[in-house]
């Protein structure tokens, strides 16, 4: 979410743990090209960069992340911004974890799964009427 990639200054120390080793290398092109041209600290292309009043209507938010993946400081920064706007917000850091485990993968043991799975599931029983 960090379009201005600030973490990447000097580059970002969590992609020797996440699996998407080539972050530092292949995230500043994935900007690029997912902002159109457009200045990465655009608020139509950075969520991080809007105002609390233009997100103060968003619907509950579910945040996964993994303690050892790569963007996990996007998230906590997302984290902040829903509670400067007072947007109802849950923030999971599952430590051990690798970039969007949350999705499900072949990496992501049994047990994780199962946790997370119930998580989602009870957050959409609790939000959605």
């Amino acid at each position: 979410m960090d379009l201005n990639l600030s973490a990447y200054q000097g580059g970002n120390a969590a992609v020797e743990t996440d699996y998407f080793v080539m972050a530092n290398e292949n995230v500043p092109g994935l900007v690029s090209l997912f902002t159109g041209g457009l200045p990465p600290d655009s608020p139509e292309v950075n969520p991080l960069c809007r105002e609390p009043d233009e997100i103060k209507e968003l619907s509950p938010q579910l945040i996964f992340t993994g303690g050892a993946e790569f963007a996990r400081r996007d998230s906590e920064l997302w984290a902040e911004k829903c509670t400067g706007a007072g947007v109802k917000h849950k923030m999971i850091i599952e430590w051990g974890q690798l970039h969007i485990y949350a999705v499900g993968s072949k990496f992501t043991a049994p047990a994780v799964r199962t946790k997370t799975d119930d998580l989602i599931i009870g957050w959409i029983k609790d939000h959605v009427k």
